[in-house]
């Protein structure tokens, strides 16, 4: 211990160590040279190949249905979790054959391994990167060549399974709304049929019009027999016409306000008793339309997704692996020699001007 605190305050020594290390952490700065490879791949959806646009040709308009079933777009987090998984890392060891006789004894060592030399982030506009630092230019081509090779087919593998899944569901729902519908039109052709019904829209509005048509003919005669009460006499031959008319149209009011059903269907008063459940049938009927419209669209949408996940990939390479161009240094001693030269510097040039006495000379 005397000793080295005997060559720390030696100047000429201190400053010979100085040098020696800084020399000694240059060199390894330089050598061994690493190289390292890098790679840009831009995971897409289904919209990003075209889907969305087919669906519209084809008049589907499931925004919100696509949501539902998980077709909007999928965050970039969700990639880049799936770019830094192990099954990524266990696609690349073999693919790779890094556990062997020729590599690594573990498989545990190996993603030790990759952990340590790849380093997979995000850019800007939802573009994963791939960046592999080694000190052989060949294997920090194929570990990236690798990687991006594992993370198209992971996500490619997600991408099925999902829409896979999505199919199951859409097909299952899909039969049971086609059911839905022939139940609804079994029953409302069955209550039409038993009583005698049109379309509820024309039965209705028939019924009303013939109502209010006896109401506006028994008005206008009744303002016909007040002018001819006054003008003519009992026993005049028109007055008892009108009279008669009037008794008529009164007896017709009378008899539609009764519930009745003739060889037409029912009349206003007979409607009205039916035409709650009847309308209720009618709207069953016309929702399990729609729902089944809804899901024959989303079976055609899940049939152009499932083709384009077998007919294109779900990942573009935006830049194949390649290795950087400019000189890369081994960043470890270059922080160490930064360090020495800062102490170098403290100590031979910043202490003496201020007075500070680090080291003791014992000769003295």
């Amino acid at each position: 211990m005397s000793r080295l605190t005997a060559l720390l305050a030696d100047a000429r020594q201190r400053r010979r160590g100085y040098a020696l290390a800084a020399l000694i952490l240059a060199l390894l700065a330089v050598f061994p040279q690493p190289y390292v490879a890098r790679a840009k791949v831009l995971p897409q959806d289904s919209n990003s190949i075209g889907l969305g646009s087919t669906m519209n040709a084809l008049g589907g308009q499931l925004q919100g249905f696509a949501a539902l079933f998980g077709g909007a777009k999928q965050q970039i987090d969700m990639y880049l979790a799936v770019s830094r998984s192990s099954e990524v890392a266990d696609a690349v060891i073999r693919k790779l054959k890094l556990v062997g006789p020729d590599g690594y004894t573990t498989p545990t060592r190996a993603r030790l391994a990759l952990a340590k030399k790849a380093d997979i982030h995000t850019l800007t506009g939802g573009i994963v990167e791939v960046e592999v630092r080694t000190h052989d230019a060949e294997e920090a081509e194929a570990l990236t060549r690798a990687y991006v090779g594992a993370i198209s087919d992971r996500i490619v593998a997600l991408g099925k399974d999902r829409v896979e899944r999505k199919r199951a569901i859409v097909m299952q729902r899909f039969r049971e709304a086609g059911d839905r519908v022939v139940a609804t039109e079994k029953a409302l052709a069955d209550f039409r049929r038993r009583n005698r019904l049109a379309e509820p829209q024309a039965e209705l509005g028939s019924a009303l019009s013939v109502r209010a048509g006896l109401e506006a003919r028994l008005q206008a005669k009744q303002v016909e027999l007040q002018t001819l009460q006054k003008f003519q006499g009992p026993e005049n031959p028109q007055l008892m016409s009108v009279q008669s008319e009037v008794a008529s149209l009164r007896s017709q009011i009378a008899r539609s306000a009764q519930p009745g059903a003739g060889p037409a269907g029912p009349n206003v008063a007979g409607l009205s008793e039916v035409s709650g459940e009847y309308l209720n049938l009618f709207r069953d009927y016309r929702f399990a339309q729609a729902v089944y419209e809804v899901y024959a669209r989303s079976s055609e949408e899940v049939a152009v997704e499932t083709l384009s996940g077998e007919t294109a990939s779900n990942v573009q390479v935006l830049e194949a692996p390649r290795l950087d161009a400019d000189r890369k240094y081994n960043v470890a001693a270059v922080a160490l020699l930064a360090l020495v030269i800062l102490g170098a510097l403290f100590t031979e040039i910043y202490a003496p001007a201020t007075g500070i006495r680090l080291f003791r000379d014992e000769s003295a």
